[in-house]
């Protein structure tokens, strides 16, 4: 989207907004209802997983060491490494590094949450 429309945009007071909102949801139910369910799904996906992600950037926030551990773990999951393997790298480094076993589990946990909405 250009300046110019979104300046426009700006510019619209709560009927022109009104009107415009109307005509995004007529198209999206003009799709027809398998449309307009996945388009509810997504906003409960997106409220949900803003959560998520808001959780996981709080934790890293407070956490930095735990950028090290993500970034470890990428690494060997495109490495291709089993997942005992895995496993067993991601413990030794994060005990390494000083991330507890609570905060590494609470990241994991809070990252595959995240993941089940999509």
């Amino acid at each position: 989207m250009d300046i110019v429309k979104l300046a426009g945009i700006a510019s619209m007071d709560t009927s022109q907004l009104q009107i415009a909102i109307e005509q995004f949801l007529n198209f999206i139910q003009s799709q027809g209802p398998i449309v307009m369910h996945a388009f509810v799904a997504l906003l409960i996906a997106i409220k949900t997983g803003a959560a998520s992600i808001g959780a996981i950037a709080t934790l890293i926030s407070h956490y930095p060491v735990l950028t090290q551990v993500i970034n470890k773990l990428i690494v060997l999951i495109n490495s291709g490494a089993s997942i005992p393997e895995i496993a067993a790298a991601i413990a030794e480094f994060a005990t390494s590094v000083g991330a507890s076993a609570d905060l590494l589990l609470k990241l994991l946990y809070t990252i595959g949450g995240a993941l089940m909405l999509f």
